[in-house]
């Protein structure tokens, strides 16, 4: 199915883009999000009259984005786990422990597809934490992961 993309989509294309999706995808994602129109002369005529609000929309979007960025990138989240001795965790840490230690410092609109793990956090140690805060903006974080102190 073709349609015309009416928000930038990371790995899809930009606004205005007249993309070729699978129909499920774009019936149960992107049409259904309001992320894309189907490609009509119809819906291509609605969109050249949106155009420049969807763009200014974007550009605002970005905007906040950066600001947002700028904040992480100079972040490092510390996050207290119980672990073994050998340094293992119990579990691993999850990225709706990050979302929660995140809205404690303040950052209250990061959300779970948000946030990229490059792998599991299964050890204590120092992490790098990748967040998309827009299509075209990427913030990074430090997390560091600490053992609970074993009171004697």
């Amino acid at each position: 199915m073709e349609v015309i993309l009416l928000e930038n989509i990371k790995k899809l294309g930009k606004i205005g883009s007249k993309v070729k999706v699978a129909n499920g995808f774009a019936r149960n994602y992107l049409l259904k999000n309001n992320k894309a129109l189907v490609a009509s002369k119809e819906n291509l005529a609605i969109f050249e009259k949106k155009k420049e609000e969807l763009n200014k929309k974007n550009n605002d979007q970005k905007n906040e984005a950066v600001k947002i960025q700028k904040e992480l990138d100079k972040f490092e989240l510390k996050i207290t786990k119980n672990s073994m001795e050998g340094g293992a965790l119990y579990g691993s840490l999850t990225i709706k422990e990050i979302i929660q230690n995140l809205e404690i410092h303040k950052f209250k609109n990061i959300l779970a597809n948000m946030i990229e793990l490059k792998e599991q956090i299964k050890k204590i140690g120092d992490y790098v934490v990748i967040i998309n805060l827009h299509a075209d903006v990427q913030a990074s974080i430090k997390v560091k992961v600490v053992s609970v102190e074993k009171i004697a």
